[in-house]
């Protein structure tokens, strides 16, 4: 049986009998081969050379829940403080995505915090951004500017525009250069 391709896989759909046992293909060498995990699948057993350098690797994992990553030689005596100190900044900004005044989005922010000597953030940058707007939230023209043509929502920008003005605005302890944090925004 050939691998189905599904981009909204219920598992409802499908009788039981039909979902216990999928053929995944074999892959050329070099590629990677992702799928929905939702699906129950198996591989072909490999036989042959036991030397991870010549062999197939498969890599099997589920992602931790987000937390922020600290990067570099921050103090870990003070990290707790530290962490504390950082979620008290970004309440602000936790309120305004969950107050309902921007429109809904669904995915995964990430976002690299580079922190120079003196404590300030040096850079802002999105290493993982999977954010789109909630189809079901779409509120459409929010608006008339001044020469009275309409404002379309944009969820998506207002959302990046929020968290990277809230994360530059960050204050840290000084402390040496190379320092870095990624902090995770889960948007469901």
């Amino acid at each position: 049986m050939q691998c189905q391709h599904r981009f909204a896989f219920d598992p409802y759909c499908l009788p039981l009998k039909t979902c216990s046992n999928r053929y995944i293909p074999s892959t050329p060498l070099g590629r990677c081969l992702a799928f929905d995990p939702r699906v129950p699948h198996g591989v072909n057993r490999v036989v042959g050379t036991n030397d991870p350098r010549t062999a197939r690797v498969v890599v099997h994992g589920w992602f931790n829940e987000p937390e922020v990553c600290w990067f570099g030689p921050w103090d870990k005596a003070n990290q707790p403080e530290t962490t504390a100190t950082l979620d008290e900044s970004l309440q602000p900004l936790v309120e305004t995505l969950g107050s309902g005044e921007i429109g809904r989005i669904v995915g995964y922010l990430a976002a690299r915090v580079e922190v120079d000597e003196d404590g300030c953030v040096d850079h802002v940058f999105a290493v993982c951004d999977t954010i789109q707007a909630d189809v079901e939230d779409f509120r459409g023209i929010i608006g008339y500017d001044e020469a009275d043509r309409p404002v379309m929502e944009d969820a998506v920008g207002d959302i990046r525009l929020n968290v990277y003005e809230a994360l530059k605005n960050l204050q840290f302890e000084s402390g040496p250069s190379g320092r870095a944090l990624v902090v995770p925004f889960a948007f469901e």
